[in-house]
């Protein structure tokens, strides 16, 4: 039988911590990040707000942020929704289109087509990996090699992960991290390529709310 758990803090210096242990999923083990938020944090998403924040990157070239919001719905439902590999067109942004070449209840590989500002189109294959546990779930991506792909057609580096876990009756608290190094972009248009994508990533929680709002997991 599968063991997790998950734990809600209320510390002294008014941070929420959520707590996640190691839980032992058919999969394998899933270990959860703990996530701190401020008091001011803890707020916007209690009152329905997605917030963002750079997250340090030491020693790396691209940047790191995460998203975090509360969803309402089942584990069962968001994990549906974020796995959904063949449809992550229609709420990852700047995703064109995706090809899954090879797929298992834990392990998908998956070809991403994007399409950018300026005309600018990428591609490039991830290895996603999903472990489960009672109270959550934690979906994580890396860019893997794709010989017949040119640099100049992809990005130096892309990974990250969903974490998913209960939050209380009927909601889940997520978290959408993602690290990107583009590689070279046309002279003076970096900043503005890593603004936008920033910009992107409160939307795919919002996104993926409205997916469960709209019963799109129910209807597979």
């Amino acid at each position: 039988m599968m063991v997790f758990v998950a734990t809600v803090v209320w510390g002294a210096s008014s941070l929420l911590l959520f707590t996640g242990l190691t839980a032992r999923a058919q999969e394998g083990l899933v270990q959860l990040e703990a996530v701190t938020l401020t008091s001011a944090e803890q707020a916007e998403i209690h009152a329905g707000e997605v917030i963002l924040r750079e997250v340090p990157s030491p020693g790396l070239k691209g940047r790191t942020y995460e998203a975090v919001g509360i969803l309402a719905g089942t584990l069962e439902e968001a994990l549906a929704i974020v796995t959904d590999y063949r449809r992550h067109a229609e709420f990852m942004p700047k995703v064109e289109r995706t090809v899954v070449t090879d797929e298992s209840d834990a392990v998908a590989l998956v070809e991403q087509y994007l399409k950018l500002p300026l005309g600018v189109h990428k591609r490039y294959r991830l290895r996603y990996t999903c472990r489960k546990g009672d109270g959550g779930f934690r979906v994580d991506w890396v860019k893997v090699p794709w010989p017949e792909v040119p640099l100049s057609q992809s990005v130096v580096d892309t990974s990250g992960y969903w974490q998913i876990a209960r939050f209380g009756e009927g909601r889940l608290l997520a978290v959408y991290h993602v690290y990107t190094d583009p590689g070279r972009v046309p002279l003076g248009m970096k900043g503005l390529a890593l603004s936008l994508s920033k910009h992107e990533i409160p939307k795919v929680i919002e996104r993926v709310r409205q997916r469960l709002a709209a019963g799109v997991a129910r209807q597979e």
